[in-house]
């Protein structure tokens, strides 16, 4: 074989990596994207199934006065509070364990269930526990008392 015959060679060798490396590409960027779509329409599914019902604490005071009065925080389905950077909820306070307690929607109302030796008090009971709490009550996790907003979502 002449010396052009190599080049040629090793030319299609070259071009042909390339063409298996950008196809292999292609794939992995396409089974990510499959992937992604599938675990949004999971997502979704789950939170169209869930109770129905959206859940909000309202703040209404603190002990230290250093968050602001009003302020919102959403409970979606099983939502851990605290002042640990791993809560859902995560409130700076010197006044909250790491992981507080634990609120779980259900079709009759909040759940409240407090870790540890944390200290949950809901509508005037010191919760051992857990408690349910309903539209209006009043939930104090160590010196934060927040209102509970109940709202149904509209079916279609």
């Amino acid at each position: 074989m002449n010396a052009s015959a190599y080049e040629l060679l090793a030319s299609l060798a070259r071009y042909w990596f390339i063409a298996l490396a950008l196809f292999i590409a292609v794939r992995l960027v396409v089974a990510v994207l499959r992937e992604m779509r599938i675990e949004w329409r999971v997502q979704r599914e789950i939170s169209e199934a869930g109770t129905g019902i959206n859940a909000t604490l309202v703040l209404l005071s603190d002990e230290d006065g250093r968050l602001r009065r009003g302020k919102l925080y959403p409970v979606e389905g099983e939502t851990t509070v605290g002042a640990a950077p791993r809560c859902d909820v995560r409130i700076s306070s010197r006044s909250l364990r790491g992981v507080h307690c634990i609120l779980a929607m259900e079709r009759e109302g909040l759940r409240v269930v407090p870790v540890g030796e944390a200290f949950v008090v809901v509508d005037g009971e010191v919760v051992e526990r857990r408690a349910l709490a309903h539209d209006g009550s009043t939930i104090q996790l160590g010196g934060l008392v927040f209102r509970l907003r109940l709202e149904e979502e509209n079916a279609l």
